[in-house]
């Protein structure tokens, strides 16, 4: 699993840019969750091929995110620990 999120955050999902998947997930951690956020922040989708090739890549990593956001929160209010 450790190897597999290493490889994935060296892959590069911007293309023209050369902008890693690890760079993005960072910015999405840090709070930047839209395409337009990201590509204001990092420069994504501003390349030759005008996000053809990675606005969907970055979109479903964008909404993965949020998804697992919301998993945490349905966890969170089930445990009613000092953590949540």
């Amino acid at each position: 699993e450790t190897k597999k999120l290493l490889l994935d955050n060296l892959k590069k999902v911007c293309l023209c840019r050369s902008i890693k998947a690890g760079t993005i997930m960072t910015a999405i951690r840090n709070g930047t969750l839209t395409f337009e956020g990201l590509r204001r922040e990092l420069g994504v989708g501003t390349g030759n091929c005008k996000a053809k090739r990675c606005r969907t890549k970055i979109e479903d990593r964008i909404k993965g995110h949020k998804d697992s956001l919301k998993e945490d929160a349905v966890e969170c209010e089930g445990s009613g620990g000092p953590t949540c």
